[in-house]
């Protein structure tokens, strides 16, 4: 038994090489961008030649929108058919504004027949929504309600597909914090038509009078993925049912151009009656010699309704390239947040210089955007890495938050990092993440969701592995990471293709909550909980040494108490391992004050044997077997 006991401590350290780089979260100090770009060359910051003339409002439309801002202010359902006037008079008075119906789409809706999903845990924390059988998934989104009685429900959106057949929409929602699933509704698209690898996104409008609309925007393309490009939406009512799928149509929409990528945001959160969402598609076109690349954008008043009106931009947001003939796949993004005059930012990532990180803003007339104020082109510390997926999270209201993370390629290897702002999005002026994930594997795109109204932020992707590690992480917008979790899924093999989906939940003291498919993309799995057991602190005096007590009562059945020691402030990380040296539950992972502590471990789900529990702290390393004996 020594000579295993050996074998398996040099197992642990060589398995804890290898693992996520879990220590720091910050890189010291705020980072300030001094080159201010005025145009969309990166090499020439004062070059402004590509870029379109700004029309200037008029001052009657600089009265109208006053008037609107006033009577959204009031957050009175009774004035939106005046708001709804005045922005008709808005539309009727820009010239790149066009206003119209939601555009009629082959496809359909129907409500789920209610059953409650047949699959259940198969490990604490993990359960399976869907099994796709042969099926692939497409695309996949999660959101959560934050108003009313049904506050805290979460809602997963995703496609799936057979091979030249049109793609299927299941929606599902969960009423006890991810536990188990309601399918509540499906839609499925016209023709051959199937929905783009990774491109839907997910906004829950809120009424207050109780009924929920549940938007979900996608990118698809006709004729089983070999026609055009487009982009589109279901909308889904509930608990009144109703639903419809619409396609996006800005003016000049022919078979040339290419629409992908949508992603959609709302102010829902500062105005819970009169709320308007925000959509926007990365875009381009064929040219006679070249491709024009950009961002477009839209706008509905009214999505309180299966029928909304679309207030379409044919403006280019702002950053765009018509220099060569290349086809670009830009990463777009947009949120909502409150600073005076309503406002909306824009991100860019994966342009030409791809090098940076591209901002703008516009307010919520929505376009054409300016850098001023976002900061335009951001290369942060790492001013020549290559950098993609960027994804916006803010809170929907005045706190200044907002946070870009993505994807960053240093020494030929990829990284997560987020730029974090306090000032409302204003980049020049952020705080930097350090590189988050493992210098054995490669970390995949990222994605992020803000909780309205709150100072909190999550964020999570796949990390490559043997086994693939789920890592989600939940940061305040002060930078502090009160969730840090190396691996939610239970399941090997995750996919690339389509990559895991943040969200929260209403548990007590454990907001952590994800979405996932399987390696393929196949099936669909919710992760839930991470705050584990509850370290508690004694009130002796700070000790000398870092200590791990060995556990009692030993043998247990089913609980135990591990106490331990740490002299200085560190992170600290407890796991139990089984005999094969498989990891079966992490007790403790965050940064603990010098002091005493224990934390309880319940076995109550794992057969009699023995196991081991490991102590990381600092520099301090110790392994101790305990056994259960039931």
């Amino acid at each position: 038994m020594k000579q295993f006991i050996h074998f398996f401590i040099f197992f642990s350290f060589l398995f804890f090489l290898n693992t996520e780089n879990f220590f720091a979260q910050e890189i010291p100090g705020v980072f300030k961008n001094t080159v201010q770009y005025r145009g969309n060359n990166s090499m020439n910051p004062e070059d402004i030649s590509g870029l379109p003339a700004v029309r200037e409002r008029t001052t009657e439309e600089n009265q109208i929108i006053d008037q609107i801002r006033q009577l959204r202010e009031t957050n009175d359902r009774s004035k939106l058919n005046q708001i709804l006037e005045l922005e008709a008079q808005l539309d009727a008075l820009d010239p790149n504004s066009v206003s119209k119906p939601a555009e009629d789409y082959e496809g359909g809706v129907a409500l789920a027949s209610g059953e409650i999903t047949p699959f259940i845990p198969q490990v604490i924390g993990n359960v399976e929504i869907f099994n796709s059988g042969s099926k692939w998934l497409s695309s996949l989104a999660t959101a959560t309600e934050q108003i009313g009685a049904t506050a805290g429900r979460i809602w997963v959106a995703f496609s799936f597909r057979t091979p030249s057949a049109r793609d299927t929409i299941r929606v599902y929602y969960s009423d006890n914090n991810g536990v188990s699933w309601t399918w509540y509704a499906y839609a499925w698209l016209g023709g051959t038509d199937q929905i783009n690898y990774d491109e839907m996104d997910m906004e829950i409008i809120e009424n207050s009078t109780g009924e929920k609309y549940v938007w979900m925007v996608y990118g698809y393309r006709n004729d089983a993925s070999t026609g055009r490009w487009r982009t589109g939406v279901f909308v889904l009512q509930t608990p009144t049912f109703a639903g419809s799928l619409y396609s996006f149509s800005w003016p000049g929409d022919d078979a040339t151009k290419r629409y992908y990528r949508p992603r959609i945001t709302s102010d829902n959160s500062w105005y819970p009656s009169i709320a308007y969402t925000y959509i926007v598609a990365s875009f381009d076109s064929v040219g006679v010699s070249t491709h024009v690349n950009t961002q477009k954008t839209l706008r509905c008043t009214n999505p309180y309704s299966t029928t909304p009106i679309f207030s379409y931009k044919s403006d280019k947001f702002w950053w765009y390239s018509a220099t060569d003939n290349y086809q670009r796949d830009l990463h777009s993004d947009i949120a909502f947040f409150k600073n005076g005059n309503d406002s909306i930012i824009v991100s860019f990532s994966n342009v030409p210089d791809s090098t940076k990180l591209f901002f703008a803003k516009s307010d919520i007339s929505n376009g054409p955007g300016s850098a001023t104020g976002a900061g335009g082109f951001i290369g942060g510390d790492n001013p020549n890495d290559h950098k993609q997926f960027a994804r916006l999270s803010s809170n929907g209201n005045d706190n200044g938050s907002v946070i870009c993370v993505f994807r960053q390629n240093t020494s030929s290897h990829w990284w997560i990092s987020y730029y974090r702002t306090t000032n409302f999005g204003n980049f020049n002026f952020m705080n930097q993440a350090v590189l988050q994930g493992s210098v054995t594997a490669q970390s995949n795109q990222p994605e992020i969701v803000g909780v309205r109204n709150k100072p909190k932020h999550y964020f999570a992707w796949r990390l490559d592995g043997n086994p693939d590690s789920l890592r989600y992480i939940g940061t305040t917008n002060l930078g502090s990471w009160p969730q840090n979790v190396g691996m939610m899924n239970s399941q090997s093999v995750i996919s690339v293709t389509q990559g895991p989906k943040p969200g929260f939940r209403y548990a007590s003291a454990d907001s952590c909550f994800a979405v996932y498919p399987l390696t393929g993309p196949y099936d669909v799995w919710a992760a839930y909980g991470c705050s584990g057991p509850v370290s508690v602190e004694n009130n002796d005096p700070a000790p000398d040494n870092y200590s791990l007590s060995q556990n009692y009562p030993n043998p247990f059945n089913p609980t135990t108490t591990i106490k331990y020691s740490i002299p200085f402030s560190s992170l600290v990380r407890i796991k139990v391992y089984n005999m094969l040296g498989q990891e079966i539950a992490e007790l403790v992972n965050k940064e603990l004050q010098a002091g005493n502590y224990e934390v309880k471990f319940d076995a109550s789900t794992l057969p009699s044997g023995i196991y081991f529990y490991r102590i990381e702290a600092g520099k301090f390393v110790s392994v101790k077997k305990m056994i259960l004996m039931k």
